[in-house]
């Protein structure tokens, strides 16, 4: 078999892609789930630390008389603060947004910080001085922006200094600095589990974007994502890859004349029958209209058209195929390469029909002058069975669905904690009241939490109920009296215990909802307040360090949420838009037409369906290539959105069928519309168009659809009709 296809070896990974950048100094944040990047992410941290030093610069003038010592630190938490300030002002500029994805401007920013308080620390109380609290949130902000390589190594990092400080200045006694340290892993463990829930929301959400809903396989952009990551990991090792292109032969005449819900049927029961006969690691998706492709990895050109001819048998039970194969001859091969000569052998077996399935062979020249390159692990993606098997189609992720065990694993982590201070109060020495108080929260505060736990774990559907809020309520009352309590037993303000209420705000901030966490803050603060008003006075001079540090946890824990619904939110804007063509795909369409249709029934105004059937479309694909009917089906599209500024709502349901819902009047509006349309696309395509308006012509989408496709196919006999005619006149 010839070779066919001759291009450059693929570039590099994405991994040797960061080495390269980091050596520059300009990593960008290409990790998965990372949330490096964002203005938020760049801007809250310099904010945080101006705020926090210049709150420094405060305490250490309320702390009182002042030597040599304090002095320089008022001058350097100034200088820190107007520093910092300046950085995040500038984070709009030219130079901030070149900077903004910078892995080392994090790391630097954060080793400076770091510094200071260590510096503070040796220069006050060791672990036992209140400027430690600082060293917690930092590590899980740590945990939280960075990938999780690069926030392993600053959790090593801030663990090894503060055992440094302990061991330079030892005021803190062994359990003291034994729960120092564990402060700052459980903060890490804190910000990290937000990393993961946010890389679990993009994973869900990418999900949803990436599969089909008629045929519940990977769409076009699902698909290219798996060829791309195929590609780039070496083929298996050196091995083959196969990729098949499959062609429904007379799909376009069951639509003409069954309707579309008898091709949508069709295409359903394809997406069930073409995986019967493949590999279990090959991928399956659907590329559009009745078009299917399926990848194939460590498949000989033998072996892939045996496959080819296997799906076709499969398929012939109710309807014909053509495939076109391609496989990689080398181990360097572009997927530009194997779809363009996968769709060169399905244009050969359109040609000649009695082929069927064609193999053709695609490759590169280059690979024989580049040693292999070793394989990349594929793990599994997530499914869109897997998110059916949750209940119906999550057309937006439930909460539980994306964080999972994420946010169980930190409300367990917090009982954990609670528990520890309970037997710390049960076997120390302390008799006194704050010590009996931690002793009778210590059950409710751990029964609580993992009560907590247990919803989130599976048990997503309480989260808005009554019950909830009143676990939650108490939770969050009974953790910050417990925490308040243990700072009254270590002496007030200045425990280093008090960083556990930075840790719950910052938890509470980044996955609850504004509500919830609203409710928590008002607990966190009440435990706060009964330590100022029961703690000794000469500790107030601390009130605005932790006033400071208040802020930046929750402002920080902001970031983890907002990330969240960001990439949410994009990712199922993806979701609900057609790849191609870039306008409503059937979810979004049929979304959006029902809202359509809500607001009508409420306002008791009409509205028009305009559907549109091609002339001819599947002739483009067979003769000219799908690559000239991916193109005029662009080109309909722009027609859609340019001819209807004031549309509702454009789709393209698949194939060569699309849909405009638009404003009209009454009946002869609609007509004229579409009338209109039919002009517009001349000069583009001949198109049937049809139309149908609510509430004359149904009261359910369901109903508008199949009126509008009937007259669409009555129109278009009629023209064929008329066509005829006049070549026989």
């Amino acid at each position: 078999m010839a070779v066919i296809g001759q291009s450059p070896l693929p570039k590099s990974t994405a991994r040797m892609q960061d080495r390269r950048l980091m050596a520059s100094g300009r990593t960008r944040a290409v990790h998965e789930g990372s949330i490096l990047g964002r203005r938020d992410v760049a801007l809250v941290p310099w904010l945080a630390i101006c705020g926090v030093s210049a709150m420094i610069a405060v305490s250490t003038v309320l702390r009182g008389p002042a030597g040599h010592v304090d002095r320089l630190v008022l001058c350097v938490a100034i200088a820190v603060s107007v520093t910092t300030g300046v950085l995040a002002a500038m984070q709009d500029t030219q130079l901030g947004e070149k900077y903004r994805g910078s892995l080392w401007i994090y790391l630097l920013g954060s080793f400076g910080l770091l510094v200071t308080l260590t510096a503070l620390q040796l220069r006050g109380g060791g672990l036992a001085d209140p400027y430690f609290a600082g060293n917690v949130l930092l590590a899980a902000y740590l945990g939280l922006v960075l990938p999780t390589t690069w926030a392993r190594r600053s959790l090593a990092v801030m663990v090894t200094t503060a055992l440094v400080v302990q061991a330079i200045r030892p005021d803190a006694d062994p359990v003291e600095a034994l729960i120092s340290v564990g402060l700052i892993v459980v903060g890490w463990l804190v910000g990290a589990l937000g990393h993961m829930a946010h890389a679990r929301a993009a994973a869900v959400a990418r999900a949803l974007s990436s599969y089909d809903q008629l045929t519940s396989m990977l769409n076009r952009r699902g698909f290219q994502a798996q060829v791309e990551l195929a590609t780039n990991g070496g083929a298996h090792d050196g091995e083959p890859i196969a990729l098949l292109i499959i062609d429904l032969d007379g799909f376009k005449q069951i639509n003409d004349t069954r309707g579309h819900a008898a091709g949508d049927e069709i295409l359903a029961w394809c997406g069930g029958a073409i995986p019967v006969a493949l590999p279990h690691d090959a991928e399956v998706g659907r590329l559009g209209g009745d078009e299917f492709a399926v990848l194939i990895p460590g498949a000989s050109p033998r072996h892939a058209e045996a496959i080819a001819r296997a799906v076709r048998e499969e398929l012939s039970a109710r309807i014909s195929a053509s495939i076109g194969v391609a496989t990689s001859e080398t181990r360097a091969v572009q997927p530009i390469d194997l779809f363009r000569v996968a769709d060169a052998a399905l244009y050969m077996c359109k040609r000649d029909r009695t082929l069927g399935v064609r193999a053709l062979v695609a490759g590169s020249s280059v690979d024989a002058h580049h040693p292999a390159r070793p394989a990349r692990s594929r793990r599994r993606p997530l499914s869109y069975a897997d998110l059916r098997a949750t209940g119906d189609f999550p057309t937006v992720p439930e909460r539980g669905i994306i964080y999972g065990w994420l946010v169980a694993a930190g409300f367990v982590v917090i009982a954990a904690a609670g528990f520890v201070v309970v037997v710390d109060a049960i076997l120390g020495d302390g008799s006194g009241i704050w010590t009996t108080l931690i002793r009778w929260l210590g059950l409710p505060w751990v029964g609580w939490n993992l009560a907590l736990a247990w919803i989130a774990n599976g048990h997503h559907r309480l989260v808005e109920g009554r019950f909830y809020w009143f676990i939650l309520l108490g939770c969050s009352i009974s953790l910050s009296v417990g925490v308040g309590g243990a700072m009254l037993m270590a002496g007030g303000l200045t425990a280093p215990i008090g960083a556990a209420l930075f840790l719950k705000l910052m938890f509470d901030a980044a996955v609850l909802p504004v509500r919830s966490a609203s409710t928590t803050l008002a607990a966190v603060l009440f435990g706060w307040g009964m330590v100022l008003v029961f703690g000794p006075a000469e500790q107030l001079w601390v009130v605005p360090y932790h006033l400071s540090i208040f802020g930046s946890a929750i402002a920080m824990g902001a970031i983890g949420h907002r990330a969240f619904d960001d990439v949410t939110r994009h990712a199922l804007s993806l979701a609900r838009t057609d790849d191609l063509t870039k306008v409503s795909n059937r979810l979004g369409f049929e979304e959006q037409a029902e809202a359509a249709l809500v607001a009508a029934r409420a306002e008791g105004a009409p509205f028009g369906l305009l559907a549109l059937d091609l002339d001819d479309f599947k002739g483009v694909n067979d003769t000219q290539g799908h690559a000239a009917g991916d193109e005029l089906l662009q080109r309909v599209a722009a027609v859609l959105s340019t001819t209807f500024p004031d549309a509702q709502v454009v789709g393209r349901l698949g194939g060569d069928e699309f849909v405009v819902v638009v404003p009209v009047s009454e009946q002869d509006d609609a007509i004229a519309r579409a009338r209109a349309l039919a002009l517009a696309l001349r000069s583009v395509a001949g198109a049937s168009v049809g139309h149908a308006v609510f509430p004359l012509d149904g009261e359910d989408l369901d109903a508008l659809l199949l009126t509008a496709d009937h007259r669409s196919y009555v129109e278009k006999r009629a023209r064929k009709a008329a066509t005829e005619t006049a070549l026989k006149g």
